[in-house]
């Protein structure tokens, strides 16, 4: 069932490593063939270069190769939703814990979870713990990044979710938002701007923003939204639309 919003929001580094009730029905991701073919490379790096291309600590890069050496997509049904696996702050403002079982049916019509690893997630798709950004360089046949292998499935199977007149609403970092291919991508794009309001200044403060997103994430689920009206009216955590600021493109929020 595609609605009139789809919300789109990146992951995060940090995730919850441990399965918890959620009052939605479970699901799996879309891609499963892709993963598993891009796993069976993933699997082939070694720690070194792990290190190397995420700039991270030997634990790390130890952590990282184990996961994937240990992927196994029959291990997907006991994985943890992607709404409640992501636990920065985008997810923390977004709450999936406390959906209801109207709220994760809704979800499911209203939000998608752009991945480095999966391609996208609907919220109630279970997946396992993994670390890699889509902006890590890594070549694969499709071309030299994950950009390259993603794109062109990842942007169909997302505007095939919206209608013809319906909108996508960019809750994306521009590293994930990357991975849309605007060229071949026949729907209308609403981003968003958030910024805090110092005396005369106003100010973009990415910790605020990421915070914004995951809340305006819950709003269109929670309100269903179906209208920019709609939109205009998100106030949670203190925001208001701005109307000077803003335009058809861009909604900008000031708090």
């Amino acid at each position: 069932m595609s609605s009139f919003f789809l919300a789109i929001l990146s992951p995060s580094k940090l995730m919850n490593e441990s399965f918890q009730e959620f009052k939605g029905e479970a699901t799996l991701p879309s891609f499963i063939k892709e993963t598993e073919s891009l796993c069976a490379e993933l699997k082939k790096v070694s720690v070194e270069e792990w290190k190397q291309k995420m700039k991270i600590t030997e634990e790390l890069a130890v952590n990282t190769q184990v996961r994937f050496q240990n992927w196994n997509k029959k291990d997907l049904s006991k994985g943890i939703p992607a709404a409640m696996l992501f636990s920065g702050e985008a997810f923390k403002s977004l709450d999936a814990k406390s959906f209801s079982k109207v709220n994760w049916k809704q979800a499911q019509n209203s939000l998608r979870i752009l991945s480095g690893f999966y391609g996208v997630l609907k919220p109630t798709d279970t997946v396992l713990p993994y670390r890699l950004m889509v902006g890590t360089p890594y070549k694969t046949k499709s071309g030299k990044t994950l950009y390259s292998y993603w794109s062109e499935s990842v942007s169909k199977n997302i505007e095939n979710e919206i209608p013809p007149k319906g909108y996508l609403l960019n809750l994306a970092s521009d590293e994930y938002f990357k991975l849309i291919d605007l060229k071949n991508f026949n729907r209308k794009i609403l981003h968003f701007k958030f910024f805090q309001s110092k005396g005369k200044e106003l100010k973009s403060i990415p910790t605020f923003s990421k915070q914004a997103r995951g809340s305006l994430a819950r709003f269109v689920i929670e309100s269903n939204a179906k209208s920019i009206e709609t939109l205009k009216q998100f106030k949670e955590e203190g925001y208001s639309f701005n109307e000077k600021l803003s335009d058809e493109n861009t909604f900008v929020f000031v708090r």
